[in-house]
């Protein structure tokens, strides 16, 4: 079965705090940590490899927090996954041609499925939150 881990569910969530920041501001990881949900200790894992691989950057000190070092418009879901999750390989040198070809096809489509951007991540939770219907 394919499936994603907590990880990554976890970083792409706190990656639409970080990309949802007013004014590109600073966003304390205890506020994180409140809105989702998360283990602190977990997110700081998380957040130091999205770090090593430029995706966020933290600033020390009493003001300090994370943020994003590079625009929500140029960070892909699929970069995300790979990130936290490992490099996509369903095919091998291994086994049938035909078989392997079909894995090659199968995971450029699953690349093109996973390009949408943090960008448009975080605007598709904003629209979602907004359509939220209270009853009383």
């Amino acid at each position: 079965m394919f499936q994603l881990s907590t990880k990554t569910h976890y970083g792409v969530a706190a990656l639409i705090d970080l990309a949802n920041a007013q004014d590109n501001s600073l966003v304390r990881i205890k506020d994180i940590v409140d809105n989702r949900n998360i283990s602190k200790s977990y997110l700081e894992q998380i957040f130091n490899r999205l770090a090593k691989f430029g995706v966020v950057k933290s600033v020390r000190g009493n003001r300090g927090g994370y943020e994003l070092a590079k625009s929500p418009r140029d960070v892909t879901l699929f970069e995300i996954i790979e990130i936290l999750e490992g490099p996509l390989e369903i095919s091998s040198d291994k086994g049938v041609e035909v078989l392997n070809n079909v894995f090659l096809k199968l995971e450029d489509d699953i690349r093109r499925r996973f390009s949408m951007t943090l960008f448009e991540i975080a605007d598709e939770e904003k629209n979602m939150s907004g359509s939220l219907m209270y009853y009383i």
